[in-house]
């Protein structure tokens, strides 16, 4: 009996081992028809609309901050107060060199009254010349003197006269390089004076403080950002795109929209606008995206996920990602024969790709294990 029972046993074992050696090392599945949707995925963040970061234009102390964070400012609102002796400094400096170049301007100054003095002298100079040469040449005719006389007389008549017309010229271009040099001293000290009002930083139109970057005290550098404010209640999602997936994307697609801090909650959204330049940094391109319907509760800033609709098709074939081969082929099942068939695929989803030619509905596809 005990013999007896030991080969019942090992016969059921060797059956058992038999069906497992023969369990097959696949999995399929028929192709399904059913709809499908194609979307891009981006994460990006909910910023203010019409953000834009107050900066300082010269170097100083920041002496008062006039505002907070989330408060509402209005139109050329005074938000911070820079130190400005080092500007008053300059502007004194430029005021000093404006008074200076305008008194030389003025044809009675020292530069401009010596240069009319040497016109005075060869002028002189020149008539007396001149008077000189009339009376040589009425005695060279009366032949009371040489020839040599005579031209020494015409010589020395041409020389003073050209002095005389040097000088002039002397004189009007330094007075209007004297004037140049006036109104260039007054533009650029308006200028400087000008930029005295840079000491207060001031709000770009109506709107809302989202962060302050400087507190009182601190040395704010030329360049420098003070604040970011934007729109008070105005809102852009701005999402980042790889370049693989830009060229997809339109003006108007639908975006569905789920915020980090709300998970599981979905909102809708539209494209709204697609910047033509590639960021090398991030390595990608910015499109905004504005909400369908305002939510609550969100801070600006907040960082979310984006998936973008690109397109919808009704009852196509669809097989799962899984069973398609990388050389764009899947294995099919024909009579326990498993061949390589090679397929047209079209839009694809998170786990399913349509397959425009290639397979039929009744089909066996295999996936190996």
């Amino acid at each position: 009996m005990k013999k007896q029972r030991i080969i019942t046993y090992t016969f059921f074992l060797s059956m058992l081992l038999l069906a497992v050696g023969c369990k097959p090392k696949y999995d399929t599945t028929s192709p399904k028809i059913t709809d499908i949707t194609e979307a891009i995925f981006a994460s990006g963040s909910y910023e203010p609309d019409h953000a834009y970061t107050l900066t300082s234009l010269f170097d100083g102390y920041l002496l008062s901050v006039q505002t907070t964070e989330n408060a509402l400012v209005a139109d050329k609102q005074v938000l911070f107060l820079l130190d400005s002796k080092q500007q008053s400094t300059q502007v004194n400096i430029a005021q000093n060199n404006m008074k200076y170049a305008a008194s030389n301007a003025t044809h009675n100054a020292p530069q401009l009254a010596q240069l009319s003095a040497q016109i005075e002298a060869a002028k002189a100079k020149m008539q007396n010349d001149s008077l000189t040469l009339s009376r040589i040449e009425k005695l060279y005719a009366k032949q009371s003197v040489s020839q040599q006389d005579a031209e020494n007389a015409r010589v020395n008549f041409i020389n003073s006269k050209s002095n005389y017309i040097a000088a002039t010229e002397n004189y009007k271009q330094t007075f209007s390089r004297l004037q140049q040099e006036w109104q260039n001293s007054t533009e650029s000290y308006k200028n400087i004076q000008l930029s005295t009002q840079y000491s207060q930083l001031q709000a770009i139109g109506a709107g809302r403080v989202y962060q302050i970057f400087k507190k009182q005290g601190d040395l704010v550098r030329k360049g420098e950002q003070v604040a970011l404010l934007g729109a008070a209640n105005d809102f852009v999602i701005e999402l980042e795109v790889d370049e693989g997936s830009i060229h997809k994307i339109d003006t108007g697609m639908l975006a569905l929209i789920e915020f980090n801090t709300f998970k599981n909650i979905t909102h809708t959204a539209h494209i709204s606008k697609i910047y033509p330049h590639f960021n090398e940094a991030t390595q990608s391109y910015k499109i905004e995206a504005k909400l369908d319907s305002p939510v609550t509760n969100i801070i600006a800033g907040t960082q979310l996920q984006a998936n973008i609709i690109t397109q919808t098709k009704k009852q196509v074939m669809v097989i799962p990602h899984n069973y398609m081969l990388n050389n764009q082929s899947v294995l099919v099942l024909n009579d326990k024969k498993i061949d390589t068939v090679k397929v047209t695929t079209g839009i694809t989803s998170d786990d399913i790709i349509e397959i425009t030619s290639g397979l039929k509905a009744d089909v066996q596809i295999v996936k190996m294990k």
